[in-house]
């Protein structure tokens, strides 16, 4: 049996990485407007110059976001080490040259020493709620999966 998405897409489809989906989520300031940002910005990379130069109005369009929601998103990915931000020689607005994230939960927590804290507590009120529903439900006891095993991502 052939592997098929569930409709056939016939738009620009553009991968995203796991490591924004998986691993920086765990990060307190990382949300999903913050990788949204970072998508669009290496969308708009060009190869030939080495950095995309959207401005803060064209990503705010782009976005669906405000303009200040935007250059917090930008702040955010510059204290990640996720972009370089710098004024452009040529024009008004900065340049952004996107850097390889981290991809692994260890080098964003040697990175990030504020992750394994803000992470252990989430994870722990997710599995007391989930214990919680358990015993509520009187469900079966379901196997534990490692959301960073690389087995199961």
């Amino acid at each position: 049996m052939e592997n098929k998405y569930p409709y056939e897409i016939t738009e620009y489809y553009s991968p995203a990485l796991n490591s924004l989906k998986r691993i920086y989520t765990q990060h307190p300031d990382f949300n999903g407007n913050v990788r949204l940002i970072y998508e669009l910005l290496f969308d708009h990379f060009n190869p030939n110059y080495g950095y995309a130069w959207p401005t803060i109005p064209q990503l705010a369009i782009e976005s669906g976001l405000g303009e200040s929601t935007v250059k917090r998103c930008i702040a955010t990915l510059v204290k990640l080490e996720l972009i370089k931000k710098q004024p452009s020689s040529v024009a008004n607005n900065n340049v952004y040259v996107p850097l390889k994230p981290v991809t692994t939960i260890e080098e964003l927590i040697a990175k990030f020493p504020e992750v394994k804290p803000h992470m252990e507590t989430r994870i722990a009120r997710i599995k007391e709620r989930e214990a919680t529903d358990k015993q509520r439900l009187g469900a079966k006891k379901q196997t534990e999966v490692d959301p960073f095993d690389p087995e199961w991502l």
